[in-house]
């Protein structure tokens, strides 16, 4: 049987294909109109790979993820819809506004705002019934005024959300769900259960921006899939380190799902082989991603920011750079800037020929020789040196009044100091030494801009993967079907009886999820965790098994506290494929396939050898300056650095 991962990224699309075995991998241009066509692309080159047919590859896969960027580009390109949001009056800017994060106009308009009579106290008792008169007129402006998804968010809703379930009811009644004019609702309850009005709020508005359109796009794929012949549901991957099928996956828990699962691989490669402290540097087509793995963890933020609004659905800790392939340059007041923004997939690198007429840092590489324009994507796509040459020399040499290998040198210099400082700074900032810090270098361009990234941070060991072009894609063939349940309480650690009935009914909701996933009760595994407040001081009490109580997590908590929040994961594992070490080491160095020149200095290039990936072994070395080149991604061993092959296939460079 074999396992389907896709990762969909701003500029190619991604596809790691195993039959527990043997493993295949596979980019595709994304096809920003309509990414369910990249989608299916990616699968059937997954197919072809293997010497299949579409039809009877998805007959005999087990297994399809997918993670997707289609969120987080609706917020950033401001796509989504138009919003309306009913809050308590007289706390609007509790709940809304200029409260503990910056302002929401971008997602949702001032005048798009209402406030209705309504008031739960701080013991959860209905002080004052829903105003369901002014609710409904509230509800008939903002469809008059276009609004195309409604959120009710309520002060102390999480205390009691009677009379949140109260609005959904009258305006279904008003609104029927089978007439055209139907109202989509969303409560902040059912996104978030915390205790924090306003980062509740923040996390049910920006799940609304995106849910319809992630609704739409992920169940086409699924249709598309599955009428190509997969016979089972299509899996979410989720930004939390889990999956679910597109029915059970909230829009929230995809945003950045790829950078965080490309994470949770790491951790798992991490462990296999024995490195306590990694950084992983993800250079993709549009952006750059970095995830700290402390001995075999990676770190969570429990209420992360999304674009500068902090919301209350925990994730993988992943910092991103506006750094890629795609990232263009500029020189303006005799200045030169490099990114943030992205030539993407369309129209691409000035190199692509698809009409995209800025100099990008794949057009860098293509004119220093780093890239091989003939064998780009293992010789797939040609690029053209000459249109590299040409907007390198109109937008940059020229206004700099360099020459255009000078500039291109000074492009590729810029995006590698940008990159390595950042890495530099979140290291500090988190209190490390880097230099005790291996760097797992991944993406289409990880692996040709690690070691200078490295030099700058002072990082003397990184790691590539012979996958590692399509390390998202990986990172989701090992998540398994995962889901999270949080409810905020006001209870004490003597009130054990209390969260064990909170941890009941959680745990039958994850029974009725599970079950609806197609699993066994017995193929469950449970983690649950307090949260416990003493004074000012807060922290995780957590324990896992098949069966977790209460008095199990509260073990060791010392003495009556206060509790306000319990979580409980659900876990059903799939298999998952492990590369396997080989006993036999190769002996003495590989041959060159070929030489050609590289500029590794400015203003001077050095003829370098040029390695086939597939044609090394484990135990082989390759000295610096050489290049290897796989048929989807290039590994540039500079000056001063050597290459080994390690006995899992990883392709590990040490500075000399």
């Amino acid at each position: 049987m074999y396992s389907i991962d896709i990762d969909i990224g701003g500029t190619f699309t991604d596809g790691f294909f195993t039959d527990g075995k043997d493993v295949r991998m596979e980019k595709v241009l994304s096809t920003p109109h309509d990414i369910t066509e990249c989608f299916m692309n990616c699968v059937a080159a997954g197919s072809n790979a293997f010497g299949l047919d579409l039809a009877e590859f998805l007959r005999r896969s087990s297994v399809a993820r997918v993670s997707t960027t289609v969120g987080t580009n609706l917020i950033v390109q401001r796509s989504g819809p138009r919003l309306g949001l009913i809050v308590t009056t007289g706390h609007e800017q509790d709940l809304y506004g200029t409260g503990k994060a910056p302002m929401l106009d971008h997602f949702v308009r001032q005048d798009m705002v209402f406030g209705i009579s309504e008031s739960v106290d701080d013991k959860g008792d209905v002080v004052r019934p829903l105003d369901t008169d002014a609710l409904l007129a509230a509800v008939r402006e903002l469809v008059h005024a276009g609004a195309r998804m409604i959120v009710i968010s309520f002060r102390n809703a999480w205390r009691n959300a009677a009379n949140e379930h109260a609005a959904r009811t009258a305006i279904r009644a008003r609104y029927p769900i089978h007439y055209l004019r139907s109202v989509p609702l969303q409560l902040g309850t059912d996104i978030a259960h915390v205790g924090d009005d306003h980062s509740r709020t923040n996390s049910a508005l920006l799940n609304a921006y995106i849910h319809s359109e992630m609704a739409r796009t992920l169940y086409r794929a699924e249709d598309k899939i599955r009428s190509a012949g997969f016979r089972n549901p299509l899996l979410i991957v989720h930004s939390n380190g889990g999956n679910a099928r597109v029915a059970k996956t909230i829009a929230l828990n995809t945003l950045h799902s790829g950078p965080a699962v490309a994470a949770r691989g790491a951790a798992e490669l991490a462990g296999l082989l024995k490195l306590k402290k990694v950084v992983t540097a993800d250079m993709g087509g549009t952006s750059f991603d970095m995830a700290v793995i402390d001995s075999g963890d990676v770190r969570y933020e429990g209420e992360p920011e999304i674009d500068g609004v902090r919301i209350a659905v925990p994730m993988i800790s992943v910092d991103s750079l506006g750094a890629g392939g795609g990232s263009i340059a500029r020189a303006n007041d005799g200045k030169l800037t490099v990114g943030p923004d992205s030539a993407g997939s369309a129209p691409g690198p000035a190199s692509y020929a698809k009409g995209g007429v800025e100099p990008t840092v794949t057009d860098a590489n293509v004119v220093l020789g780093f890239i091989d324009p003939n064998y780009f994507l293992g010789g797939r796509m040609t690029l053209d040196r000459a249109a590299a040459e040409r907007a390198i020399e109109r937008r940059v040499a020229r206004r700099l009044g360099i020459s255009v290998p000078e500039a291109a040198f000074d492009i590729r210099a810029e995006i590698n100091r940008a990159m390595g400082e950042e890495m530099r700074l979140r290291l500090r900032e988190q209190g490390h030494k880097p230099s005790g810090f291996a760097m797992f270098a991944f993406g289409g361009g990880g692996p040709l801009h690690g070691c200078a990234i490295a030099d700058h941070v002072g990082i003397r060991r990184i790691v590539a993967f012979p996958f590692g072009s399509v390390f998202s894609a990986y990172g989701g063939s090992t998540t398994s079907v995962q889901h999270h349940y949080a409810k905020t309480v006001n209870l004490t650690t003597g009130g054990v009886a209390e969260i064990d009935a909170v941890l009941a009914a959680l745990r039958d909701q994850a029974e009725r999820d599970m079950v609806g996933e197609g699993f066994a009760l017995s193929d469950i595994h449970y983690a649950a965790g307090v949260e416990v407040v003493v004074g000012a001081k807060r922290a995780w009490h957590d324990k896992s098994g098949k069966r977790v109580r209460a008095k199990d997590i509260l073990a060791g908590a010392g003495r009556r506290a206060s509790i306000e929040q319990i979580r409980l994961t659900a876990r059903c594992d799939v298999p998952h494929w492990n590369p396997a070490a080989v006993r036999k080491l190769a002996k003495g160095r590989p041959a060159a396939k070929t030489r050609r020149p590289i500029g590794w200095e400015r203003g001077r290039v050095t003829d370098t050898p040029i390695y086939d990936r597939d044609r090394l072994s484990p135990g082989h070395v390759v000295e610096g300056p050489a290049l290897v080149e796989g048929p989807d991604t290039a590994y540039a061993v500079a000056p001063g650095w050597r290459l080994e092959v390690d006995p899992f296939g990883s392709l590990v460079m040490i500075r000399s």
